[in-house]
């Protein structure tokens, strides 16, 4: 029981850890398996699972296994290389990158990306998208920036896209 403890300690993923603390507050703390759940969160059957893993395997049991999934189609060092790049070198009328055009250009190569998964890898990357405020067309302008001037600031807006 000592080896619960001792990696308990030395465990550095926090899955891993909630695990062995379970194991350890049934088999050596003494809880019920419920009390256990109640405590940490899971359901019943969970700490169950834990504690039978554990005997049969010792804490290297607990650890996850190696999950088997679909291999990625692209890479985003792509996506990287398309964003080092101005849109106006690559032809788009634009000063930074929208993520139509964006998407456009990734197409234009071979690379088909759902949207939200683009925004995710682009997230990734370390960009954003940053887009300017739009303007109303009966505004009074002056006013605005008289408005802009007083409280600091030149009044205006960052287009680029970052």
């Amino acid at each position: 029981m000592e080896e619960l403890e001792k990696t308990y300690r030395e465990e550095k993923n926090a899955r891993i850890r909630q695990r062995i603390l379970g194991v350890k507050m049934y088999l050596v703390d003494g809880f019920r398996e419920y009390r256990v759940a109640e405590v940490l969160g899971v359901s019943y059957s969970t700490v169950k699972k834990w504690v039978a893993k554990y005997k049969r395997g010792g804490v290297g049991a607990l650890r996850d296994r190696p999950r088997s999934g679909r291999p990625r189609k692209y890479s985003s060092e792509e996506v990287k290389k398309v964003l080092e790049t101005s849109p106006r070198e690559l032809g788009y009328n634009l000063e930074g990158w929208t993520m139509r055009a964006l998407n456009a250009e990734l197409r234009k190569r071979g690379i088909v990306y759902n949207r939200y998964h683009l925004y995710r890898v682009v997230h990734q990357l370390g960009y954003g998208f940053v887009t300017p405020r739009p303007v109303n067309a009966r505004a009074e302008v002056e006013k605005h920036r008289d408005f802009k001037k007083s409280e600091g600031t030149d009044g205006t807006q960052d287009s680029v896209l970052r």
